[in-house]
């Protein structure tokens, strides 16, 4: 982790608050079919998500198409910079997969925020499993601070 995360940001009572507000606050998403990414057991929607101060969030959800009812979600996110590659196994692994791209230049508060706000998304999907959603970084050699602190937290929420 990156010596400038203040240790206040890894507290679940820091958290706590603003995770309220943003369960309650009203989303709005838009989805597009990508034909262009779908194909070989796999579904693959472009999407564009309203974050909790209203920047406009950009990503893909890929669905599995061999397996039917409620899946297991893994959201993977990514820097403004860092590809967007979809997991080739997690459609032969029956997953729903999110890749989410930060946008550049927010702050760190901000991007944790964004990844609870693409998790409460996702958790809202008709074929996603409410208990089985989870956040990794796609460079998982060396995880974003937003996604080990998310993850953090999400350790200590009931």
């Amino acid at each position: 982790m990156s010596h400038a995360v203040h240790p206040l940001l890894l507290e679940p009572s820091y958290w706590h608050k603003r995770l309220s507000q943003l369960a309650y606050g009203p989303t709005s998403m838009m989805s597009s079919p990508r034909k262009d990414l779908s194909g070989g057991g796999r579904r693959v929607e472009e999407f564009r998500l309203r974050a909790h101060d209203g920047q406009m969030l950009w990503g893909l959800i890929s669905y599995p198409t061999l397996f039917p009812g409620t899946r297991p979600c893994r959201i993977r996110a990514a820097g403004p910079t860092d590809p967007l590659e979809l997991d080739p196994g997690s459609s032969e692994e029956g997953l729903i997969e999110i890749l989410y791209q930060a946008p550049a230049g927010r702050r760190l508060e901000d991007r944790v925020l964004d990844l609870f706000r693409v998790r409460e998304q996702a958790k809202r999907e008709p074929n996603v499993r409410d208990n089985a959603t989870s956040i990794h970084s796609m460079q998982a050699t060396h995880p974003a601070d937003e996604v080990l602190i998310a993850t953090q937290v999400l350790n200590f929420l009931p």
